[in-house]
């Protein structure tokens, strides 16, 4: 024990120490536009996170997405021959265009850092980064091997991040996601299960026709397509908490003609677990033999944005190390599920013991609002140093 309150006070006083350096990069990061797909917003980043991984003395490597950016994927080894490898895992990509991050400074008021991403996952990142910083600075990092995962795409799904995950994350003891924190009655809660999305597209082909003198002779898409609307909420399970939804919707020309083409994009989300994506793949396709209209033709493609992190012995095991450094804090720490996907799903996928919800508490994420607590910054820094520190 007495080892351990050292290790507290030291991370205390480095985390209080290395806060204004931590804001003053937060800001920084949010003064850069790098919604996804944004090369030189992303590269512009990648260049201000550099500093912190060299003092890291850090392996980097730039794995390249091309349309996208890079990937960064940086290995911190002990000194000594290290048998167990952990994984920091957060995203560089916000969900925000071109311009943005001008029309919305950052700026400080109060506990509140306001910036674009600041809550997803800016801060992740810097609480990744400088909770390893911190143990570097005190001679306190762990005899583990380390691996810094920031990926480009989180938010389109991670199509090019998935392969940095079956890279990294088969034979790892420990994944640390650093996604918005969460609470529960007013109990910091960290995720170890996640639920599943597919996302998905339905293309109707009808046959146009004037719809005053030659109405019989169409077949109208966007009547297909309520038909096929209606077929896919008809797939809620309320129950079970799978829910289907359409948008946005077009078709047809001006409307006066019978529509011949009509398209609607779709959600699944709150797929509990991977063992039930067969059956609702079977709905989605049953769709193009389910056609009302007579002479329409559909089709469907869809794809799984995120698989399910399910529940397993292995994620709640990388929890039981979480809430241990959070009893060190003094905090009664909850284990959840939580409806909303992210990275993590990967990395447990891949066998990796996974622990979620690990950055600081933010509000209007997504949102030209969005902005992060600074006491929570510091506090969860602290205890991701805790954490890393801990691990033998």
């Amino acid at each position: 024990m007495e080892g351990r309150e050292r290790l507290r006070r030291a991370v205390l006083a480095g985390a209080e120490a290395a806060l204004p350096e931590q804001l003053e990069l937060l800001r920084s990061l949010c003064s850069i536009d790098c919604g996804t797909g944004n090369e030189a917003g992303n590269a512009a980043v990648r260049a201000l996170l550099r500093p912190a991984l060299t003092e890291l003395g850090a392996e980097i490597e730039e794995i390249p997405a091309p349309g996208l950016g890079a990937h960064l994927a940086a290995r911190v080894r002990p000194a000594v021959t290290p048998e167990k490898r952990a994984l920091l895992c957060a995203h560089l990509d916000t969900v925000f265009g071109e311009g943005f991050a001008q029309k919305h400074p950052f700026r400080l008021d109060g506990d509140w850092a306001w910036g674009l991403g600041a809550g997803d996952c800016k801060s992740g990142v810097l609480i990744a980064l400088f909770g390893a910083l911190i143990l570097k600075r005190a001679g306190l990092l762990p005899p583990w091997e380390l691996n810094f995962l920031l990926t480009c795409d989180e938010e389109i799904g991670s199509p090019t991040g998935q392969a940095v995950y079956a890279r990294f994350a088969p034979g790892a003891d420990l994944a640390l996601v650093f996604e918005g924190g969460r609470e529960r009655e007013g109990k910091p809660a960290f995720v170890t299960s996640r639920r599943g999305v597919i996302l998905g597209e339905i293309q109707v082909e009808g046959k146009e026709a004037h719809a005053g003198g030659a109405y019989l002779e169409g077949r109208s898409a966007v009547l297909e397509l309520a038909h096929q609307i209606i077929r896919l909420y008809g797939f809620n399970d309320l129950e079970r908490g799978i829910y289907f939804n359409v948008a946005p919707i077009s078709g047809g020309r001006p409307n006066g003609i019978v529509a011949g083409e009509a398209q609607g994009a779709f959600c699944c989300a709150g797929i509990p677990r991977n063992a039930d994506f067969p059956a609702i793949e079977e709905k989605l396709r049953s769709l193009e033999q389910a056609v009302t209209v007579e002479g329409c033709r559909v089709q469907v493609a869809y794809h799984t944005l995120f698989p399910a992190m399910e529940e397993s012995g292995k994620n709640h095991a990388a929890y039981l190390r979480v809430a241990e450094a959070a009893a060190l804090l003094g905090w009664e720490s909850v284990e959840i599920a939580d409806p909303s996907a992210t990275d993590g799903a990967y990395l447990s996928t891949h066998g990796a013991p996974t622990v979620d919800a690990l950055s600081a508490m933010a509000r209007g994420i997504h949102t030209t609002e969005e902005h992060v607590s600074i006491s929570s910054l510091r506090e969860r820094t602290v205890l991701a140093a805790l954490v890393l520190g801990m691990l033998e």
